[in-house]
């Protein structure tokens, strides 16, 4: 059941009709396309940590689910407009899940992904402040994303542009921005500190996590910012391209901050020290095995050099 408070138009130009259908369109194959690079980096963590705990098992399964409920949302929508409700005017300016699969599903994977983040923080600096700070933002966000669902869920026409939906949706967008960059800074600056104390390789290894972070928090930064935008200066669906899509974004920076321990396969590195200073160990002591190893073969060689000559 769609409710509505605002009339629905009967009749709508040609160019109307694009740019409500075309963004609509682009997003949702955006969203598959993500979607299928989720699934890639799910299978890639599934099979390569294995003896990860089980809360980041169930934190990266959980997060999955929920991207798959919001595609299939998304995918109704886009039944609606284009099979179901194709030629119809008004059905094109519905928005039918639209309050589920944007703002409530966006927020609440936003917000998992965001503490999550905050906890790293915490266990590279154990910046207490830090972490309360990134939680707090996040609850906040969380808290307009599903307001927005609420008011989007009794007006689910896309021309409506109440007051208190775009002051909700300022706060989810506004707060999602502020808190993506709180993380990143704080990433980047923790990382880059440590680095001064860490091994040549695990050097390497943070010097990639802050450029991770860096890349990750502005991609999540801007497609809020262009998505806030686009739904206050326009009335048409452009800011659904990015809005549809922005929860994908979360999912697979997490899914990339987990499986990027594989570039230390070779080391046997899997950082499931909460205080974060496994890695140097473990590294440090893999080298040792290693140069052991070398040493071995080396005596090894010079007894049958020596062998060979006295025979």
């Amino acid at each position: 059941m769609v409710h509505v408070q605002t009339p629905p138009p009967t009749e709508a130009s040609q160019e109307q009709i694009i740019w409500l259908a075309g963004p609509r369109l682009i997003g949702l194959l955006f969203n598959w396309g993500l979607l299928g690079v989720l699934t890639t980096q799910v299978y890639i963590y599934h099979v390569n940590f294995p003896k990860d705990k089980w809360t980041l098992k169930f934190l990266v399964y959980f997060v999955y689910v929920l991207d798959w409920v919001q595609t299939c949302s998304a995918t109704y929508d886009a039944f609606q407009w284009f099979v179901y409700g194709w030629g119809s005017v008004p059905a094109l300016f519905l928005r039918y899940t639209g309050f589920l699969n944007v703002p409530a599903l966006g927020s609440i994977i936003g917000a998992i992904v965001q503490i999550f983040y905050g906890w790293r923080i915490w266990a590279f600096s154990r910046s207490r402040f830090i972490f309360l700070l990134v939680c707090v933002l996040a609850l906040l966000q969380l808290a307009g994303g599903l307001a927005q669902s609420y008011f989007m869920f009794n007006d689910a026409m896309e021309t409506a542009r109440h007051a208190y939906t775009n002051k909700a949706m300022g706060i989810r967008l506004g707060g999602g921005a502020v808190v993506d960059t709180l993380i990143c800074v704080a990433m980047i600056y923790y990382l880059l500190r440590g680095r001064a104390q860490a091994l040549g390789p695990v050097n390497n290894f943070m010097s990639r996590l802050a450029r991770l972070s860096l890349e990750t928090g502005t991609m999540t930064v801007v497609a809020a910012i262009i998505d806030f935008l686009f739904y206050l200066k326009e009335t048409n669906g452009l800011h659904q391209v990015t809005g549809v899509i922005l929860c994908k974004l979360y999912s697979n920076s997490l899914m990339m901050l987990f499986n990027n321990r594989l570039v230390f396969e070779n080391w046997d590195v899997h950082d499931d020290d909460d205080s974060g200073r496994g890695v140097a160990v473990r590294v440090e002591g893999t080298r040792r095995a290693q140069v052991e190893k070398f040493a071995v073969r080396r005596s090894v060689d010079q007894e049958s050099r020596t062998t060979g000559r006295s025979e």
